[in-house]
Order: C-alpha cells, then sequence, then structure tokens
C-alpha cells in the first residue's frame, strides 16, 4: 500500500513538473498602459475581445495606476479589443498588444489617444480609408431605400436595394486588397477571420506572411483551409 501510495505520488510530482513549464509557456504578462485623468480615477474599465459581433468580458480593471499587468496567453494577441469605462456610454476600439498606451479622452473613449501599436495604427487606416466610407454610404443609401419604401416608389426602391449591394461588394474587395497589400499584419488576420466565407476561395490564407503562424488565428484558420482543400479534392473524385 505504501509502496502504491509513494508511486502514485512520484507520478503526480512528475505530472506537476510535466505541466507547469507547459502552463508557463503558454501565457504571458501583457503589459499596458491606460492614462486616465483625474476624474476617472478609481472607475472601472473592462477590456473585452470581439468574436464575430459579440463581446465576451477578458478583464476587469481599477483605474488607480496607469500600469497594468494582464495575463493572456501568447498566441491571443495583437488582437482587437474593446474599452469600456464606467459612466462614459462610448468605447474604444483597438489592438491590445504588449507596450501599448492609452491616454484616455474624460468625454469620448473613441477619441483617445492611442500610441506604441503598429496594429492599432493599421486598423485605423483600414477604418478610415475603408470602414467608415463605407458605413456612411450605406447608411446614406439605406435612408433613400426607406423613403422610396414609404412612397411606394418600385423603380426608386430597386436602385437603392441594388447600390447597396454594389457598396458591399466593393467593401469585401478593398478589404481583400488591403489584406493582400498587408500580409504580415495582424489586422489582416482579424479581418480574414471575420470575412472567411468571403474569401475562402480567393487563395488569400495562402499569402498571409508566416510570422503570423504563432497566432491563434492563424492555427484556426489554417485548419479551416485545409478542410476546405481536402473537401474540394474529395469532390474532385465524385466528378
Amino acid at each position: 500500500m505504501i509502496c502504491d501510495m509513494m508511486s502514485a505520488c512520484k507520478c503526480s510530482i512528475l505530472l506537476f513538473l510535466f505541466l507547469f513549464p507547459l502552463t508557463s509557456a503558454l501565457s504571458q504578462k501583457v503589459q499596458i498602459q491606460i492614462v486616465s485623468p483625474p476624474e476617472l480615477k478609481g472607475r472601472k474599465a473592462v477590456l473585452l475581445t470581439r468574436e464575430k459581433g459579440f463581446a465576451a468580458t477578458v478583464h476587469s480593471i481599477k483605474l488607480y495606476s496607469d500600469m497594468f499587468n494582464l495575463d493572456i496567453e501568447n498566441d491571443l494577441v495583437p488582437d482587437l479589443y474593446q474599452l469600456h469605462v464606467s459612466q462614459i456610454n462610448s468605447s474604444l476600439f483597438f489592438f491590445l498588444e504588449p507596450g501599448i498606451k492609452i491616454q484616455l479622452d474624460t468625454l469620448d473613449l473613441s477619441k483617445s489617444i492611442v500610441s506604441n501599436s503598429k496594429s492599432t495604427q493599421e486598423w485605423r487606416l483600414f477604418e478610415n480609408n475603408i470602414q467608415h466610407p463605407y458605413d456612411a454610404r450605406i447608411k446614406y443609401y439605406s435612408k433613400r431605400e426607406t423613403q422610396a419604401r414609404k412612397s411606394k416608389n418600385a423603380d426608386s426602391l430597386s436602385h437603392w436595394i441594388d447600390i447597396q449591394s454594389i457598396e458591399k461588394e466593393d467593401l469585401v474587395k478593398k478589404t481583400g486588397d488591403f489584406i493582400l497589400a498587408n500580409p504580415a499584419s495582424y489586422v489582416s488576420l482579424y479581418l480574414l477571420k471575420i470575412n472567411w466565407y468571403a474569401f475562402q476561395d480567393k487563395g488569400i490564407f495562402e499569402k498571409l506572411d508566416r510570422s503570423l503562424a504563432i497566432h491563434r488565428t492563424y492555427a484556426f484558420l489554417r485548419e479551416k483551409n485545409n478542410k476546405k482543400i481536402v473537401r474540394m479534392e474529395q469532390l474532385k473524385t465524385l466528378k
């Protein structure tokens, strides 16, 4: 019995020694700086990931100091996050990565200044040049579509519906062009993930830089891409 207990203890110790360095290797302390003005000190801030339009709470912090160390797995950053601060209605979208600095705006978090983040700069470039202009046009076209419906003008209604379809196709094209022009960008990796079904047959994944392979999203897309290739090969054999 004693021998069995000793053997079990040895196995437990060996298992612990095996698992502990593995766990340590998969996680890291990501240090970020959030500089808040005096009137925001002590407020609760929440960091959320963005996934297919849904938000999931990741970290909740109190804005007492400016420096924060977040426990995040190595293969999950950089990635798009959303920052909320209590008693402020707006939010800030940014790419979380080690060393990032955020200077909070007291009235509108979306106007907060983000520095030391190459990915956030690339995200802003995509938003300002592609996403925001598209959103503005779609908002206008949607408004005109509603007016056409109310006036029961069939020709006008058809026009505004068609032009929105054209805009959506143009957004996909411009997004694809952005990814191809920035193959080593984590923003491109994120955009490919959320638009996978639009791009899965265009060979864009194969053109991503291999430096992105350390990210979990890359592994996720590689698996989806491999399944697609297998499925295509199976269809060929059936013909």
